[in-house]
């Protein structure tokens, strides 16, 4: 059964159709380029491009993407739907008669398209932007699409042709992740394609894909930001510091999105020599793509390219060349600004977690064993109130490097290794523990600061000092006098 609006989008279409035939007619080569992380919209309208064009006017066709594809679900989907990407070099937009730009355009950076190029054709549903040099032959930009693959669509709609089931699963895919299921603003154009695509799509393919097996690093950039992220207010940032591919911020921010009372989401990672930041809001007031185009590509200079629309956005900020206090000044300068476009005080925050939840003295419902346990006696459980929170990474070091703690003047600074140390007395703690129990913890200051408004840094015993050296004087004032302690040789 037809959708409703089916009709109309294609009488809509026919024009564009038409001229886009004519524009590649006699041609014989086409380079679709995406930007350069491409996503399953970007994907997907590639995909449905190219396969129009070699079964409207016979065209060799070749999808192309500058930078790396790390997502699981990006990979689960070229993978199970068989589609060729090929990683291009300059040389490919010479070699080629047609360019066209997919979920992109020229000027917004975020593609390997050389600068002395001018695309052919441009498909992208993003807000247009201000074009330095000539305009593409075949513009089809902006407007309130909620996905791109919805204006590839609307062209093979008005071809008459129906696009096969690998095509219609690629575009469904890409219209329901870039509209969220149609859970945010989007077109009757999206409504439309969503309805005629679901019936044409393969289930099981989809199911495949939304569903990926992770590698294990996967699950310890998710642990690094629990362990850093930040609470401002409504809003959470979370530093993972060196990242294994960009697309991890996107992951995380869209979880950290779903914390109960969280209404807007920053992550941040260093991947090679470029600061990348995903950022994410329920909120209809705000537009997390212009609010990061305003901070990272407007102002007296230009730090990179962002892009986005609604309610989520991306930016690439290089840093090649650039020392780690430069590095940290400018990562704290950007999410200081997000901070305050979203009208939150960077110098108030709690802390996702604690350094001593980390350490393993207060863990929520955790009952940890005091010296009494060893004589059989009942066990107790730790007091979970810790006077200040730790564990956010400075932007320049890698997953375990330096964190920051807040101060009244709101300037982070540098608490060097804390992650280390928190993972290190983890350890030690564990393995000290063994069947006789782990030892009770020393008497902490009241309050619990995830109710407190400004953060204080933590007086931890030994100062500096390595957490295993701490942890075992802990260990000692607990024990009572002239108990042996337990042995832990093996």
């Amino acid at each position: 059964m037809e959708p409703p609006g089916l009709q109309e989008c294609a009488r809509r279409a026919l024009p564009k159709l038409e001229r886009l035939r004519e524009l590649v007619r006699g041609k014989r080569t086409l380079l679709a380029q995406t930007h350069d992380y491409p996503d399953p919209d970007a994907i997907a309208s590639a995909l449905g491009l190219t396969w129009l064009l070699e079964e409207l006017e016979g065209l060799e066709t070749t999808i192309g993407y500058g930078g790396i594809i790390g997502r699981a679900e990006n990979r689960a989907m070229i993978k199970s739907l068989g589609i060729k990407l090929r990683k291009v070099s300059p040389a490919d937009f010479k070699k080629n008669e047609l360019v066209a730009l997919l979920d992109t355009q020229p000027g917004v950076g975020n593609h390997s398209l050389p600068a002395d190029v001018v695309p052919n054709i441009v498909f992208d549903h993003h807000f247009e932007r201000e074009l330095a040099g000539a305009e593409p032959e075949y513009f089809d930009v902006g407007g309130e699409y909620g996905a791109t693959s919805t204006k590839v669509l609307e062209i093979i709609w008005a071809s008459g042709l129906t696009p096969p089931t690998h095509i219609a699963t690629a575009l469904f895919y890409g219209v329901k992740t870039d509209t969220l299921g149609l859970g945010r603003v989007v077109s009757p154009a999206d409504v439309t394609a969503y309805l005629y695509l679901f019936p044409l799509a393969d289930k099981f393919l989809l199911a495949e894909i939304e569903n990926p097996q992770v590698p294990l690093d996967y699950f310890r950039v998710f642990y690094t930001a629990i362990l850093r992220g930040k609470i401002y207010g409504n809003m959470v940032v979370a530093d993972l510091g060196e990242i294994y591919t960009p697309d991890l911020c996107a992951e995380v921010a869209d979880r950290l999105l779903q914390v109960e009372g969280i209404r807007h989401a920053l992550s941040l990672g260093w991947y090679e020599d470029a600061l990348f930041l995903s950022l994410r809001t329920r909120s209809r007031n705000k537009n997390a793509g212009r609010i990061l185009h305003s901070i990272v590509c407007c102002g007296a200079k230009t730090l990179g390219t962002a892009g986005g629309h609604g309610p989520m956005a991306g930016a690439r900020v290089p840093v090649e060349g650039r020392s780690q206090r430069t590095k940290a000044d400018l990562r704290r300068t950007i999410v200081q600004a997000i901070l305050e476009a979203f009208g939150q005080d960077p110098r108030r925050f709690t802390r996702i977690i604690s350094l001593r939840e980390a350490m393993g003295d207060a863990v929520p419902g955790e009952t940890r064993a005091t010296s009494k346990t060893r004589k059989g006696s009942s066990s107790g459980t730790a007091n979970a109130s810790g006077s200040s929170n730790s564990g956010s990474g400075n932007s320049g070091s890698s997953n375990s490097g330096s964190s920051n703690s807040n101060t009244s003047d709101g300037r982070d600074t540098d608490a060097s290794g804390a992650d280390d140390r928190a993972r290190e007395s983890t350890r030690s703690t564990r393995a000290n523990g063994s069947s006789e129990g782990s030892v009770s913890t020393t008497k902490r200051s009241s309050g619990d600061d995830r109710q407190s408004g400004v953060n204080q840094e933590p007086s931890t015993d030994g100062g500096d000092a390595p957490a295993k050296d701490r942890v075992a004087r802990r260990r000692a004032k607990s024990e009572p006098r002239g108990e042996p302690r337990p042995s832990t040789a093996k």
